[in-house]
């Protein structure tokens, strides 16, 4: 166990008591406690990577673990903020687009480090999470503030957004992968 490790599994911890706070909303406290602890969630996610670089502390558990709590907090706190979405397609549309793609390409790499082929994390995909991590923060920030349409709107946007960019490195993986399974 060591300090990049650590912070990865406070946001997996952190993500269900986010969705909690989201989901069972009864005050705009509780959307306040939930946004900062998910922007602080959000915050170990570069942190933890960056710390175990510096550190020289990369270890194959922790690039098991760094994926999975991402997709954790986002799935839990997608989950929460769907039901308060619920007949929304403009919310819930670009949702699942992101939630298949994190099932299915999670298990397309599993199957691809099976048959020995590892695929790498690419930067856009980096900078997929980075834009879902922002989307997600900015439509908990416009439950907070209710009466700026604009920021509803702009979280709607950063959404699609990163919905679409999500699209984009699912392709990127397949069409990597499986021209790897043809050598």
């Amino acid at each position: 166990m060591n300090l990049p490790i650590l912070l990865t599994i406070l946001r997996i911890i952190a993500a269900p008591i986010i969705a909690i706070l989201i989901w069972r909303e009864t005050s705009n406290g509780q959307l306040i406690i939930a946004f900062v602890l998910f922007c602080v969630a959000g915050l170990t996610d570069w942190l933890d990577g960056y710390l175990a670089r510096k550190l020289n502390l990369e270890s194959h558990l922790g690039r098991i673990l760094d994926p999975i709590a991402d997709k954790v907090l986002l799935a839990c706190v997608l989950l929460a903020l769907a039901s308060h979405y619920t007949k929304d397609w403009l919310f819930m549309a670009p949702a699942l687009i992101i939630f298949l793609r994190e099932f299915i390409i999670s298990g397309f790499r599993e199957y691809m480090s099976k048959e020995n082929i590892i695929i790498n994390v690419s930067m856009l995909a980096k900078w997929k999470t980075t834009l879902q991590l922002a989307a997600v923060g900015l439509i908990i920030l416009s439950m907070i503030f209710v009466e700026s349409g604009f920021l509803a709107y702009t979280s709607i946007a950063t959404l699609w957004l990163s919905a679409i960019v999500t699209l984009q490195t699912a392709y990127d993986y397949l069409k990597l992968g499986l021209s790897e399974l043809k050598h």
